[in-house]
């Protein structure tokens, strides 16, 4: 028994430690919902600076999104299972632990971004100034 342990010690305590590390995601993620949760949040062109996405293949049609970052117990709290209708979904309210929303930035993001036309005006009045 001793020479077949000493012959696979490394198998056993890879084995113990896949079984270990199992446990500990499945009580983190599934029992505890214990990670971050990211998506695409509502985002009005007009007022901010969009990110923009495309609906199919051939972008034929554009849609303008936030990035939205949430602690998903937060998150399930507030909205339930289903975030696509919750309107606290696409805000950080006070009581939230771990929460971002993200706007398009032309200088980091470039093309992706939708800049309205109160945008351009900022931009051509930065212009002039240098």
């Amino acid at each position: 028994m001793k020479i077949h342990f000493r012959e696979h010690i490394f198998s056993f305590i890879l084995v113990s430690l896949i079984i270990i590390i199992s446990i500990v995601s499945y009580f983190r993620f599934i029992v505890n919902n214990d990670y971050m949760v990211s998506y695409e949040g509502v985002c009005d062109p007009t007022i901010e600076k969009c990110f923009i996405g495309c609906e199919d293949d051939e972008c034929t049609k554009e849609y303008y999104y936030s990035e939205v970052q949430k602690y998903a117990p937060d998150l399930y709290a507030e909205c339930g299972n289903d975030i696509t209708d919750c309107e606290s979904a696409n805000i950080c309210l006070p009581e939230d632990k771990e929460c971002s929303v993200s706007y398009c930035d032309e200088t980091i993001d470039g093309s992706i971004c939708k800049i309205t036309t109160n945008n351009l005006d900022d931009l051509q009045d930065d212009n002039t100034n240098i």
